[in-house]
């Protein structure tokens, strides 16, 4: 019965999704109508947090939890969910967890009296209603996602981490709307109670200052907690039902240490005594820790098990997390042009292993979707400059428009702009740069908001440049003048470009030739690439006297040395054709195949999705017809040359000589990789005495 309505439920939703994606394609003006009231809705936000001392205190608090939501993805090393997920889940905390049950507690109280400030509500009711909704996420995704059961154990942490700092989120804002600055997490007896601390881990923990005798940790060490418990679980589940005690356990420890907190006072004193047998709360974020690197160390142990079915770099040995931190910190500092891959490529080889290890046929049956951060960088750079540039425009065109008015003098404003901010301290000014970045996190992902962030800081550093083109526009229609503020508005847009930029001016010659080095250009990453060297296919035609087109080669004539062969087809006793060989090089001893990866991103305009995944396209382009290529080529009996190949043709006994594949395909994605990696990985397992090479990007 709750299969039959989860797909029920899925399918419906995943009809009106069609249909409702159906309808912006159709009326495009819909999205840049959305566009425009999602720039207008920005620009009031930003305009509110000079206005509203509200609109301050939100920013600060989302600071506070976007710096807890932080801590928690660069520790769970083994995920597989992409920030943005990692961002839904956080919405769902907030719009779906506090709503249902402040619902919940007051439909009790309706039902069966009391009042939510009552001490059985406060102590008893309240805790074990938010421990257990704050799972409500995680039980939904787990319930209707496709790829639900090929989670790592770190996606349960990430997940219930989620969920409970959106609601931690609200609760604290609320509490900070409602006191004053300073009162708030102040209290007459135990002064300060509610501890934000940058250099804690986790933080957001509730202790007393005065003669502290218990802690509890935020609701999203908690509910992380729990989440990761039901991961665990679900890897037991060999064991049945008993496998679900560790949640279970877990979340009675959490309601333990929340009644404790709410019940200070009024709860009777043997609910104290259990909560200090367990650690009166200090014992929570340790055990936690604990039970994450057993989860990191589980992960990586089940990777390692199906190490051959996936995309290896180069010289890689044991997969492990500080290798991958290792290279992406490399490419963050030395290679951005890499970073970005170097995420994405981490990302899908571990949940691409997870699918291999724990997804059931609905899960291994999804294609796995890649969303690229570049494209994301891209919209929100792009809207970035736009804005400024209709800015630059409009305030060009203003004096001409109006008659001067004493006083009014909108390029001064931002003169003044610069002024204010260079007289900023660089905490205060750092402090500005990740408020932005925190707030636009809320509306897009973190590279994005990040390029938004520091655009906001390009604009106030810049305000003298600005307020010179607003004050002489024509000063833009030079070529030089033109191309040098083309080249600053895309260098100040690169994350950390200002910075760097300034560096090189402090720093020197040197300096400027590091900067240089770090934004030019990057030819495109060459991993994962197959074990052997990847020798340059030849593209020469040999030439000689035509032989009688379509006549076999039976090996008894000797044939002129050439280089390589284009299209040799094999054939059968009976002359009929079992294969054909796109180009053979006799001198580098290896078989040539050309395949195209056009038509991956055609549309089933039935279904919404693609005709084919790109794991579906290898395993048919690549190991079927390269199995039979080969076993055919042993049963074959003379070579031939085809209409449009070349007029020789090698002998058979020539080519069965050869041991080496190397495919050249025209795509060039990160999931294409892995796919292709993939079948080739079963052919060398099949056939250990052959050779298969890949090379991305090249013929047909």
């Amino acid at each position: 019965m709750i299969w039959h309505l989860r797909s029920a439920i899925r399918d419906g939703t995943e009809s009106l999704y069609l249909s409702v994606r159906s309808l912006l394609e159709k009326y495009r003006w819909i999205g840049y109508l959305y566009a425009v009231f999602a720039w207008l809705s920005f620009l009031m936000l930003l305009y509110s947090l000079f206005a509203i001392q509200e609109s301050r205190t939100m920013l600060l608090q989302y600071a506070w939890s976007t710096y807890v939501l932080l801590q928690f993805w660069v520790l769970c090393r083994s995920k597989t969910i992409t920030w943005r997920a990692y961002s839904l889940f956080v919405l769902a905390g907030i719009v779906g967890v506090v709503p249902f049950t402040a619902f919940t507690v007051n439909s009790f109280h309706t039902v069966f009296g009391g009042t939510p400030d009552s001490t059985w509500s406060v102590a008893v009711l309240t805790p074990i209603l938010e421990e257990l909704w704050k799972l409500l996420p995680l039980g939904a995704f787990l319930l209707f996602s496709r790829r639900g059961s090929a989670l790592s154990l770190s996606d349960y942490a990430l997940i219930g981490a989620a969920s409970g700092a959106g609601f931690q989120l609200m609760e604290e804002m609320t509490r900070r709307w409602i006191t004053s600055s300073s009162m708030y997490g102040q209290t007459l007896l135990g002064g300060k109670v509610i501890h934000w601390d940058i250099w804690s881990l986790f933080t957001g923990q509730f202790e007393e200052s005065y003669n502290p005798t218990l802690l509890m940790v935020g609701h999203p060490v908690h509910t992380a907690l729990i989440a990761l418990g039901c991961g665990f679980a679900m890897r037991l589940r060999k064991v049945r039902y008993a496998a679900w005690a560790v949640p279970l356990v877990l979340l009675l420890w959490a309601i333990l240490n929340h009644m404790a907190w709410n019940g200070q006072g009024r709860l009777p004193d043997w609910v104290f005594t259990i909560h200090g047998w367990t650690g009166s709360g200090y014992w929570t974020k340790p055990f936690f820790l604990l039970l994450l690197v057993i989860a990191l160390v589980y992960d990586y142990w089940g990777l390692n098990r199906v190490r051959g079915k996936l995309p290896a770099i180069p010289k890689e040995g044991f997969l492990n997390p500080l290798s991958e931190w290792w290279r992406i910190t490399d490419a963050l500092l030395t290679d951005r042009g890499r970073f970005v891959y170097w995420m994405d490529f981490y990302r899908e080889r571990r949940k691409l292993g997870f699918l291999f290890l724990y997804g059931n046929e609905e899960a291994k049956s999804r294609e796995e979707e890649v969303h690229s951060r570049v494209n994301e960088i891209l919209r929100a750079v792009t809207g970035a400059a736009l804005l400024l540039l209709l800015l630059v425009a409009g305030a060009a065109l203003l004096p001409a428009a109006s008659p001067p008015v004493e006083g009014s003098c909108f390029s001064c404003m931002f003169d003044s702009l610069q002024n204010w901010w260079d007289r900023l301290a660089w905490y205060e000014q750092l402090g500005l740069v990740l408020g932005a970045l925190a707030l636009a996190m809320l509306f897009v992902g973190f590279w994005p908001a990040l390029g938004i962030a520091m655009t906001l800081a390009s604009i106030a550093g810049s305000g003298h440049e600005i307020a010179a083109y607003i004050r002489d526009p024509r000063k833009l229609l030079t070529p030089a003048n033109a191309l040098s503020v083309a080249v600053g508005v895309v260098l100040s847009r690169i994350p950390f470009g200002r910075a760097v930029g300034w560096m090189a001016r402090k720093a020197g010659a040197y300096a400027g030739r590091l900067f240089q080095r770090l934004f030019r250009r990057m030819p495109k990453p060459d991993v994962p690439r197959p074990h052997g060297s990847q020798p340059k296919p030849p593209h020469t035609r040999g030439e000689g006297p035509e032989p009688e087109p379509n006549k076999p080669n039976d090996g008894n004539g000797p044939v002129p040395p050439k280089k390589s062969y284009q299209e040799v087809e094999i054939v059968d006793k009976a002359g009929k054709p079992v294969g054909e060989f796109d180009e053979i090089d006799l001198e580098r001893k290896i078989f040539y195949e050309d395949k195209t990866a056009k038509g991956l991103d055609r549309v089933n305009p039935r279904t919404g999705r693609p005709t084919q995944t790109p794991q579906q396209f290898t395993d048919k382009q690549l190991y079927e017809k390269t199995r039979n290529r080969i076993e055919n080529l042993k049963e074959a009996a003379a070579t031939r040359a085809t209409a449009n190949g070349s007029k020789e043709v090698p002998s058979l006994d020539e080519i069965r000589s050869i041991r080496e594949f190397t495919f050249r395909l025209d795509g060039d994605t990160p999931e294409l990789r892995a796919a292709a990696e993939n079948s080739l990985n079963r052919l060398r397992q099949e056939y250990p005495d052959y050779t298969f090479n890949i090379l991305f990007g090249g013929k047909p």
